[in-house]
């Protein structure tokens, strides 16, 4: 009299089984949802900006305790697999990951001469479907350990905005700084030109 129950029982337990498995299955697919827009997650969640206007002064903006003596311009073709612009003796090193651009482009990177640690980047109003990641080696610099908390990367959109030392900014892009290898990186979404900058993010937009 109990085989009917041992078999609506069994039943049961293969159903439940199947479900399960269906479940499991199922979710990896819905996780491979493509993103609506350019991914802008290379850095993670600590990065961010803040909007505004703000004049540099020589307390603001980071500079190297030796000037360069003259511009140094790197130029190279990039396409939809990436690449990276270098200048080793600026400290500075760009990449630009595989599909921030759909067409191959020509870039240029220039460090400007003088103490700040600006650069001027080309095409001008360049965007990216995925950010650029800068990086800036801080030896050689008047940073500090102090400082690091503080240090952004400043947008200006005219190189006409940068004088010997001092700069007007319009975006500061919050990024990370490796104390092992004393760099700061922050991510590049557009061009034109940027400057490593100990930001007073309270006065910001004031």
């Amino acid at each position: 009299m109990y085989s009917p129950i041992r078999r609506i029982g069994a039943l049961a337990l293969v159903l439940t089984l199947a479900a399960c498995s269906a479940d499991q299955v199922t979710a990896p697919t819905q996780m491979k949802a493509s993103p609506a827009g350019p991914d802008a997650s290379l850095l993670g969640g600590l990065l961010g900006t803040v909007t505004g206007v703000l004049n540099l002064t020589t307390n603001d903006a980071v500079q190297r305790t030796t000037p360069l003596a003259a511009p140094i311009t790197v130029t190279k073709q990039i396409g939809y697999d990436g690449g990276t612009l270098s200048i080793p003796e600026a400290g500075v090193t760009v990449i630009v990951p595989r599909g921030a651009l759909m067409r191959t482009t020509t870039i240029t990177m220039t460090a400007r001469a003088g103490s700040l640690l600006a650069y001027d980047f080309s095409p001008t109003g360049t965007t990216f479907y995925k950010p650029l990641v800068f990086n800036q080696s801080l030896r050689g610099t008047n940073v500090t350990l102090l400082q690091v908390p503080l240090l952004r990367l400043g947008y200006y959109s005219d190189p006409g905005l940068l004088g010997a030392v001092t700069a007007t900014v319009s975006d500061l892009l919050v990024g990370v700084t490796n104390l092992l290898d004393w760099s700061f990186t922050a991510p590049i979404k557009h061009f034109s030109g940027y400057i490593v900058t100990c930001g007073r993010v309270a006065d910001f937009g004031e």
